[in-house]
């Protein structure tokens, strides 16, 4: 049986409501991330539709968030999708950490049977599982030319966590970061 873990030695997931929209909003803004709605727009929608929100801070760093992650609803055929976003600056390992305790919380509390990340990059590290743990992040699908950033379109390739290979070799991963 998986548990819902929210922190690793590193870093650590608090529960995100209504009253952190800014903080949110700063995050993804820091992030760079294209179509923000205005300020307001985006805290009276914060956390709708979504089964999780978190705000990502460093264990022994200030207060400030780092990150944000979420998970979307679960759909009937048990899928969801999770998104993790980490400001500039931060260390590439701290994604993956991130990505994984996502991605277990997902697995450990509901009847999910796959996670889904999307990325403009095709490398499975742009969703934090990189190097070792590329294979725990299949490629399912690429969407051509889907968002609209920087001045240009972009594809999205969509990567798929499956609980299967999860309860295997994602809980040896755990191990190694809790």
């Amino acid at each position: 049986m998986l548990f819902p873990y929210t922190e690793s030695r590193r870093i650590a997931l608090r529960p995100a409501g209504a009253a952190d929209g800014p903080q949110a909003y700063r995050v993804l803004f820091r992030a760079g991330r294209a179509g923000l709605p205005l300020l307001d727009q985006f805290c009276e929608s914060f956390g709708r539709r979504l089964a999780a929100c978190f705000l990502i801070h460093r264990v022994d760093g200030d207060d400030a968030p780092i990150g944000l992650g979420t998970l979307s609803d679960l759909s009937p055929a048990g899928h969801l999708r999770a998104e993790v976003v980490l400001t500039p600056g931060q260390p590439e390992e701290l994604l993956g950490e991130a990505s994984a305790l996502i991605v277990n919380f997902a697995f450990a509390m509901w009847r999910t049977r796959k996670v889904y990340l999307h990325a403009t990059d095709a490398d499975p590290a742009s969703v934090g599982f990189g190097g070792e743990h590329a294979a725990l992040a299949r490629a399912e699908a690429v969407l051509e030319k889907h968002t609209f950033g920087q001045g240009r379109l972009w594809d999205v390739h969509v990567f798929a966590v499956h609980r299967e290979q999860w309860d295997t070799t994602g809980v040896d991963l755990l191990k190694q970061l809790v």
